[in-house]
């Protein structure tokens, strides 16, 4: 009895607890002036590339942690936003996992990368 009691208590509380998200994959971030591709990898490293119609496409490259608080769920390195607008700067930039499993890059969640569908 004490055992059957012991594995719920332990259930109902990885089940309230907050599951960690996956962030490692390919998003996809559509403005009116610019598309922009992020490649999060397993290695640590982030590639995002910006395109837009008048020009050639960009590439900011750098390093990403996950952070787990309750300001960010991970930072990116070397990346700073002005507004939608992103550069290369030295600087961290907090994001957070939206339910849908993309990246929000403000703390509204309403400028979010949307996570591509697995192959």
């Amino acid at each position: 009895m004490k055992t059957t009691c012991l594995l719920v208590s332990l259930f109902v509380l990885a089940a309230c607890g907050r599951q960690p998200a996956e962030p490692i994959g390919i998003y996809r971030l559509g403005t009116a002036e610019k598309t922009m591709v992020l490649e999060v990898r397993a290695s640590g490293d982030y590639v995002l590339q910006i395109d837009g119609p008048d020009s050639m496409t960009e590439e900011i490259r750098g390093r990403w942690d996950e952070a787990r608080s309750d300001k960010a769920d991970a930072t990116f390195h070397g990346l700073a936003w002005r507004g939608e607008q992103p550069e290369p700067a030295r600087a961290l930039w907090p994001v957070k996992f939206d339910s849908a499993g993309g990246i929000c890059i403000d703390a509204a969640g309403s400028l979010c990368f949307t996570k591509d569908g697995e192959a």
